[in-house]
């Protein structure tokens, strides 16, 4: 164990605040039509480049693209729900 220091220290309080910090750039969200899902969808179902290639191609997040598949398998298997887009 160190020996006791007979030193005066100085601790600063940081405050943090929950807005955006200036010069930070903004992050609107994107927002996707209907035909461009299907079409990335139907991509993600075909064998060849794995899901997480094609997200990272178009520029989303992998698990962005998972739930649009679940969705869709969904949408597949229970065609009498009304289809609307959820809000994210």
């Amino acid at each position: 164990m160190s020996a006791p220091s007979s030193e005066t220290r100085t601790f600063h309080m940081i405050e943090a605040v929950a807005e955006r910090l200036e010069g930070a750039p903004r992050q609107l969200r994107r927002r996707w039509s209907d035909e461009f899902k299907a079409q990335v969808v139907a991509e993600a179902l075909e064998p060849g480049p794995s899901v997480s290639a094609i997200a990272h191609r178009i520029g989303i997040h992998p698990s962005q693209l998972f739930a649009w598949r679940r969705d869709a398998r969904a949408e597949r298997t229970c065609p009498s729900r009304p289809s609307m887009p959820i809000p994210r």
